[in-house]
């Protein structure tokens, strides 16, 4: 698949080259049985990849022997051929796992857990990072009934059980993991653990366990609202300052922060005013992953950050926020300035007709400061150029039928940017 972001793509390189920490995003947050395509503007905003639920076990191998790498191949693709961290999320958990384990030996499901690791490493040999295991201390796979009345997947002894460590099962995974991606970082991811003391500390327990055998690489804390929404700043450095005493990398996953209330464009860019700077700027947190941004789209459904998935969609008041506040200075770059970049703001910017059929001619409706119009083939190829003085109509197209990004600058410097497609 080839996705139509190759112009972004250059952007976002230019943006975060030579920077220590990323702002990530799942590459799109799917049904479990839709799989849809990469928004157009997901590059305008994250540098790191994740799949999301087209990730897990239970989505690819629902049925046994019968793989759908469709949603996987795609994220991957995406960070691969845009130079981005790919995360897998994630190997083993007990929830979203394949029913079809229940029934098996535990012989049987330690070889079908060993095959789907196998597959996955052979299949995505550059994988960056793993959730090896996800909730490991609150959703194990024991058996044991969920809230909704059904049950997790029930292969915990299957991986050695609890064991003389308690976390037997933990380690196994971790060894097969290591074993078949011995080139990614593996992580171990869990929720409730930034404001709840007792989890924080099993987890810091089951992360040095793991230490201690050369199996861990990074220790992962999910950042959803319904955790952390009420923390103070101080809370949350006190809670990230524990975790760091493991002198693992930390990277918070999964954050979206809900909006909620008589006016939540305000309650929630307050929220990520509080607690954002806090994870930001901690010296070991090494990246954010956000659990999706797109209205209508997201698990969290009211903490959207963008109304579309079109470049050039409306944003809300936190995201326009985070495009200001996260800076090369604090990303750890090696020059300053905006890392989100990109002039999409201002959208006082349109094009008539669109689609538009080859040979004719297109309107804009634009600034009073234009300073000239380029018109790219969506692989970049400058395809049209025009300055500007006052005269911005009747700009004749007559190119092959395709999409191609019209990009105006502006007197003061700035830039913005919208599709054509050319019929």
């Amino acid at each position: 698949m080839q996705f139509n972001v190759d112009l972004s793509a250059q952007i976002i390189k230019d943006s975060w080259e030579n920077c220590s920490k990323y702002l990530g995003n799942i590459s799109r947050d799917l049904s479990s049985s839709n799989i849809t395509e990469t928004p157009d503007n997901w590059l305008y905003y994250w540098n790191q990849v994740t799949p999301s639920n087209a990730g897990k076990w239970g989505f690819v191998e629902g049925q046994r022997d019968v793989m759908r790498w469709e949603g996987l191949d795609k994220a991957y693709q995406l960070a691969k051929e845009n130079g981005l961290k790919f995360k897998q999320h994630t190997l083993i958990w007990g929830n979203q796992q394949p029913t079809w384990m229940d029934n098996l030996s535990a012989e049987e499901q330690l070889e079908e857990i060993e095959e789907w690791i196998r597959e996955f490493c052979a299949r995505y040999p550059d994988t960056d990072q793993i959730d090896v295991v996800n909730e490991a201390r609150s959703n194990k796979p024991d058996g044991g009934e969920k809230s909704d009345g059904t049950f997790r997947a029930n292969y915990i002894e299957a991986l050695g059980g609890l064991g003389d460590t308690g976390v037997d099962w933990v380690i196994k995974a971790f060894e097969l993991a290591r074993k078949h991606c011995p080139n990614a970082e593996l992580i171990l991811n869990d929720y409730g653990i930034l404001n709840n003391q007792g989890n924080r500390d099993q987890h810091i327990a089951i992360a040095n366990i793991l230490k201690s055998r050369n199996l861990i690489d990074a220790i992962g804390v999910q950042g959803h609202s319904f955790t952390i929404e009420n923390m103070a700043q101080e809370q949350l450095k006190f809670s990230l300052d524990q975790i760091a005493a493991t002198d693992l990398p930390i990277y918070i996953s999964e954050l979206d922060l809900d909006a909620e209330s008589s006016n939540p464009d305000n309650k929630q860019l307050t929220r990520y005013q509080i607690l954002f700077p806090v994870m930001w700027e901690h010296p070991d947190v090494a990246g954010i992953t956000l659990w999706g941004y797109v209205k209508d789209h997201m698990w969290r459904e009211s903490a959207y950050l963008v109304y579309g998935e079109e470049i050039g969609a409306n944003e809300r008041p936190a995201m326009q926020w985070i495009k200001n506040y996260v800076t090369k200075s604090n990303t750890g770059c090696d020059s300053t300035g905006p890392v989100l970049s990109v002039e999409l703001e201002d959208l006082e910017f349109g094009i008539y007709p669109n689609p538009v059929t080859r040979g004719s001619s297109i309107n804009l409706i634009t600034y009073q400061d234009v300073k000239s119009i380029e018109i790219r083939s969506i692989e970049g190829e400058l395809v049209l150029s025009k300055s500007v003085h006052n005269e911005i109509n009747n700009i004749k197209i007559n190119l092959k039928e395709g999409l191609y990004i019209v990009e105006v600058y502006r007197k003061n410097g700035k830039r913005s940017v919208k599709k054509l497609l050319v019929r």
